[in-house]
């Protein structure tokens, strides 16, 4: 693959649900091979930068996340889950079972707090 760097004008921005952003550009012009180099990138994760041609000294921002992992609070609830539909125990819903095993974790974690 190849890196690629070319003009372009933002025409859209939307906001999803997850709290990300889909954000649709327009190039120039370009040749079939050049557009083949974009068509190769679909679905592969990478990395942009978007510098304004107007702005010779424009700070730049870099945003650190990584694309598609979770915050951990949700990968835990989800561990709960997935371990509250392999042995329901004697909780009603899952709503108990997670506050329950929420509280035994946090009761844990005090006892490891030195005064």
């Amino acid at each position: 693959m190849k890196t690629t760097q070319v003009q372009a004008i933002i025409t859209s921005i939307s906001s999803r649900v997850d709290r990300s952003l889909r954000v649709s550009f327009v190039t120039p012009e370009l040749t079939t091979s050049e557009r083949a180099i974009f068509m190769e990138l679909q679905n592969i994760n990478s990395e942009f930068t978007i510098k304004p041609l107007e702005s010779k000294n424009a700070e730049v921002v870099k945003i650190e996340k990584d694309f598609g992992s979770k915050p951990q609070s949700v990968r835990l609830r989800n561990v709960l889950y997935i371990l509250f539909t392999q042995n329901p125990e004697r909780h009603a819903d899952f709503t108990e079972y997670y506050r329950s095993k929420m509280e035994g974790i946090i009761e844990h974690l005090k006892t490891k707090i030195q005064e």
